[in-house]
C-alpha cells in the first residue's frame, strides 16, 4: 500500500477508496506499445485511406493520479469530414469533470507508417486549442522502430492570440491588441517595407486575407461562416484559385496576410497552412502578430514544421485509389 494505492501490477495501482486506477508508473515504452497494439487489433479500416492511426492521451486527475484515452481517425466520403485520431481522443476528454482531467501530459501516436509520423496541422491547432495542455506538452510518435519525442510548441508555431480564449475573451483582446499590433506592423513595414506590403487589407469582415504578388498586384478573400462552424470556408483557403492562376501564369506570391476586424494578424490557420506547403507554397511570406502585438515575417513552411511526410504508406493502404 503505498497512500491508500495498491499496486496491481508494474506501474498500475488502484486506489482503496473509489477504485480508480492510477497509471503513473508507466513508460514512454508502455504507451507505444499500446498505441501500436490497438492499431493492430483495429479490424475496420478508415473508408477512404485505409491508412489506421491511434493517439493514446494520457492525462493527469486533480489528485496527481494518472488515466488515459484512446482515439482512433476515421473517415467520410467527403474527405473534409475526416477526424483524426489526436482530436477524437481528446474530445472525450471533454465529458471528464475538471477534477478528474487536470492536464495532458503526452501524446503517443502509432500508424501503419513504417517510420514516425507528426500530427497533420488540424490536430496541432486542436491540441494546442486545448485547455488541458500547454506549449511543453510532449507530443511522441513510433513508426518502423524510431521514435520521435517533440513538444507541442515546436509542432505548432505561431499560435493565435487568441487560443485558448473564449469568443467574448477574444473579442476583449482584440480590442485591447489593435493599436499595439497596428503599431508593431507600421514599424516592421518600415524596416522591410515590400513583403509586409498587404498589411493595408486587414480591415473589413472578420478574418480577411490578401496575398500580394511578385508583379505589385493582390488577390483577396474573407472567411464564409456556417452555422456549424466546421462547415466554414477559410479566408486563406479561399484565396487557392488566385494562387493557382497567377502560378499558371508565372507569376508568384511573396507575402500572405490574414487579418480580424481588429487589425490583429494571425497566421493562417491549421487548413490553409496544411494547403499552403503541400501544393508549393511553403516560401511566401506571413504577416502575423504575437500575444504583445509584434509582427513577424515567417514563411509558411516555418509555420508547419515537421509536416507529415507518409504519402507512400498513405498511398500503399489505399489512399488516393481511383485517381487518374
Amino acid at each position: 500500500m503505498l497512500g491508500g494505492l495498491s499496486r496491481l501490477a508494474h506501474g498500475l495501482w488502484e486506489c482503496g477508496e473509489c477504485g480508480l486506477v492510477d497509471e503513473r508508473g508507466f513508460d514512454d515504452d508502455h504507451w507505444v506499445r499500446q498505441a501500436h497494439r490497438v492499431r493492430d487489433e483495429r479490424v475496420r479500416r478508415p473508408s477512404q485511406s485505409k491508412f489506421r492511426v491511434v493517439a493514446v492521451v494520457v492525462y493527469e486527475r486533480g489528485d496527481g493520479t494518472v488515466s488515459h484515452v484512446i482515439g482512433h481517425n476515421d473517415e467520410a466520403a467527403c474527405l473534409k469530414n475526416s477526424i483524426c485520431a489526436e482530436r477524437a481522443a481528446f474530445v472525450q476528454l471533454c465529458m471528464l469533470p475538471q477534477s478528474a482531467c487536470s492536464r495532458v501530459t503526452a501524446v503517443y501516436i502509432a500508424s501503419d507508417a513504417a517510420e514516425p509520423i507528426t500530427p497533420g496541422a488540424l490536430c496541432r491547432e486542436f491540441m494546442m486549442s486545448s485547455p488541458l495542455t500547454s506549449t511543453d506538452t510532449r507530443i511522441v510518435m513510433e513508426g518502423g522502430g524510431r521514435r520521435l519525442d517533440l513538444r507541442l510548441a515546436g509542432l505548432y508555431p505561431h499560435a493565435s492570440p487568441y487560443i485558448r480564449l473564449t469568443a467574448e475573451e477574444q473579442a476583449a483582446a482584440g480590442r485591447r491588441l489593435g493599436p499595439a499590433a497596428w503599431e508593431g506592423a507600421v514599424a516592421a513595414a518600415q524596416r522591410d517595407a515590400r513583403p509586409l506590403h498587404a498589411i493595408g487589407y486587414g480591415s473589413g469582415p472578420h478574418d480577411s486575407a490578401c496575398v500580394v504578388f511578385e508583379d505589385g498586384s493582390d488577390a483577396r478573400a474573407w472567411q464564409w461562416k456556417a452555422l456549424e462552424y466546421s462547415c466554414s470556408l477559410d479566408a486563406v483557403c479561399l484565396l487557392a484559385p488566385a494562387l493557382a492562376a497567377r502560378r499558371d501564369g508565372g507569376v508568384e506570391p511573396r507575402v500572405l496576410c490574414l487579418a480580424d476586424q481588429h487589425g490583429v494578424c494571425h497566421a493562417p490557420h491549421a487548413t490553409a497552412r496544411a494547403i499552403l506547403v503541400e501544393h508549393g507554397y511553403g516560401d511566401v511570406r506571413v504577416l502575423v502578430h504575437d500575444s504583445d502585438g509584434h509582427a513577424h515575417t515567417p514563411t509558411a513552411a516555418e509555420l508547419l514544421p515537421t509536416a507529415p511526410t507518409a504519402f507512400d504508406a498513405f498511398l500503399a493502404c489505399g489512399g488516393g485509389a481511383g485517381e487518374a
